[in-house]
């Protein structure tokens, strides 16, 4: 639980920092090249999901990502470190993931209770401009600008996903082998 621990909040330091730097250095205006027609970066908030559906319903969202943390927690509470690095590693970054855009959302809804203007969503700020090209050829419209919360939701997933389908069973049938 402790390896889980650790792992966990530096994540979410990284994610919180990059969106605390991004608020501070970066306009809302100006793409700030990094790896010309690969990535840049801009300031964006974000006050719905993913390519800003839901917009609105903020309180909605912040119920569906407490509740998403909730879930991952029980998961991570069985994470086995010893036997399934892989998997526990990929249920540490999904959550770190989860709960940086979760605190961002509850931010959001306490600032509008408020009426300031201090974060009018979650704070996204890559813009990998390869994927937009994709998207305009496929979609005719832009990527979505993410943050590493999201990236790490994205990879993540991804990659549980593909450990699920393809190498879990394996992995098992080799451990069970191996202790029989």
């Amino acid at each position: 639980m402790i390896i889980t621990a650790i792992i966990f909040f530096i994540l979410y330091f990284i994610d919180q920092i990059t969106k605390y730097f991004a608020q501070a250095n970066l306009s809302t205006e100006i793409n700030t090249k990094f790896i010309p027609n690969v990535m840049s970066f801009r300031l964006d908030y974000n006050p719905g999901a993913g390519f800003s559906t839901f917009e609105g319903s903020g309180w909605l969202l912040t119920i569906i990502s407490g509740l998403a943390t909730i879930v991952l927690g029980y998961f991570l509470l069985k994470n086995d470190w010893k036997h399934e690095k892989y998997k526990s590693f990929l249920l540490t970054m999904i959550t770190a993931g989860c709960v940086g855009n979760l605190f961002d959302r509850i931010i959001m809804n306490i600032n509008s209770l408020n009426t300031t203007d201090g974060r009018p969503g979650v704070v996204d700020m890559i813009d990998f401009e390869f994927l937009d090209i994709i998207f305009d050829k496929l979609f005719g419209s832009s990527f979505a600008i993410c943050n590493v919360a999201d990236v790490y939701l994205v990879i993540g997933l991804i990659l549980l996903a593909i450990d699920l389908l393809f190498f879990a069973d394996r992995r098992k049938k080799k451990y069970e082998a191996s202790h029989r």
